[in-house]
């Protein structure tokens, strides 16, 4: 039975930090290659974000505790006035005591298990056809002609197995008494809860009609959106503007945990019209932020959410026994800094083998724990054999095998991390 009660006092429910362990933190997780040294100061007492040399918003001692409570529970355009009225004004307990007032936190009480967590997953882009796979580029199409490396043709899109992945998770968590969030609630489509094709046609005008009047797009770009097909469109606005939905999905949800579900490909694969030999797992978390990320105040404060809580430490947590089970169930080799580009250029190594952050829309946004796997690599000639065969069933559908045993993964994963402070 999951119980719950209301609390206005933040001292029960959150940890108290210093300066310097905010500082371990932001040299851990956040500071890609030392880019935001002149944009983030610490002393001894305060830490401070800085725009062109000076200061812009400053948390002092004994304000941690506060900011990372109200950073937990409003979404970051509450924080906006927020943040707009405190700059660097020194909190007094006055405004303290009233900003612990505007909390409501709902604590529930459960055992050490999955009864009762409430936990999101977002099965990674939205294609269930080739048409739609075709518009995100997000597809395998290998045939003999093409490869002698195989016999019979293979042709699979990664949103299809990202859902069908998603769908087996929810099952098996959902019969350990978890309550699960799917941001796409049906095969095809996309988190506004319809196709893409359905967007484009009926939903399209009224969104940017809506972005212009309030004064979040000029008539310059809306004019030329307006005129772009379906696939351009999709990669010009849609792509980005979906992943904001997802991020309020899940964050309307309050997750204790967020899993994003994707599988890879072989970057050097150049084409994809060839299976590669490569094959590497590996899982990314927040962080690794830049300063050019501070040009709106909107990831300032998702900047400053992950510098607060304790997010990133139990994301990379979660992600370290997600990528553990991927190697240890799948058989594949956990993927090392130096085995992609984007690893070595893009993300920054955690202490935790297979882990890195990286600074992707929904590890940025999403305010929970979270996971973003990327198991395999699609491509690699073993794995693109078995995930065009639908040779399992499990829960009255029939999917690939290598899809359940990914599933039974990140189910693992989420057992063993909640199961343990």
């Amino acid at each position: 039975m999951r119980l719950s009660f209301y609390l206005l006092f933040i001292s029960n429910i959150i940890f108290s930090q210093s300066i310097s362990e905010l500082k371990t933190r932001f040299n851990t997780y956040l500071n890609f290659n030392s880019s935001l040294d002149q944009s983030i100061s610490f002393s001894d007492k305060s830490v401070s974000i800085k725009i062109a040399g000076k200061p812009d918003f400053t948390i002092y001692e004994g304000e941690q505790e506060i900011l990372s409570a109200l950073l937990k529970n409003k979404t970051a355009s509450e924080f906006i006035p927020i943040y707009q009225w405190k700059k660097n004004n020194r909190l007094s307990k006055k405004q303290i005591d009233s900003l612990t007032k505007t909390i409501i936190h709902v604590v529930y009480l459960t055992s050490p298990s999955l009864v009762g967590k409430r936990i999101a997953i977002d099965p990674g882009h939205f294609a269930g056809n080739v048409t739609d796979a075709r518009v995100e580029q997000k597809f395998i199409d290998f045939s003999p002609s093409s490869s002698n490396l195989l016999k019979d043709t293979v042709r699979f899109n990664e949103g299809k197995l990202t859902y069908q992945t998603a769908t087996i998770l929810k099952h098996k968590l959902e019969e350990q008494g978890a309550i699960v969030m799917v941001t796409r609630p049906q095969q095809n489509f996309t988190a506004f809860q319809i196709t893409y094709d359905t967007w484009f046609v009926k939903r399209k005008k009224i969104i940017l009609d809506s972005l212009v009047k309030s004064n979040n797009m000029d008539s310059k770009r809306y004019s030329i959106l307006m005129k772009l097909t379906k696939q351009k469109l999709f990669w010009e606005f849609f792509r980005d503007f979906e992943l904001g939905e997802r991020a309020r999905i899940i964050n309307e949800f309050k997750p204790d945990a967020t899993v994003i579900i994707h599988y890879n490909v072989d970057e050097k694969n150049t084409d994809w019209v060839n299976p590669t030999t490569k094959n590497y797992t590996m899982t990314f978390i927040g962080g690794g932020m830049t300063a050019d990320n501070f040009s709106k105040t909107i990831n300032k404060i998702h900047f400053l959410r992950l510098l607060l809580t304790n997010q990133l430490n139990q994301s990379e947590k979660l992600a370290s026994l997600t990528v553990n089970q991927f190697n240890k169930e799948l058989h594949i080799p956990i993927a090392q800094k130096h085995d992609a580009d984007y690893l070595r250029d893009n993300c920054l190594k955690t202490s935790s083998s297979g882990v890195f952050c990286r600074n992707l829309a929904l590890c940025r946004m999403i305010n929970s724990p979270l996971v973003y796997g990327e198991a395999l690599y699609q491509d690699n000639i073993n794995e693109c054999n078995q995930l065009c065969k639908n040779d399992y069933e499990i829960y009255n559908q029939i999917v690939p095998k290598r899809i359940y045993e990914t599933a039974m993964c990140y189910y693992q994963a989420l057992s063993v991390y909640f199961s343990k402070p």
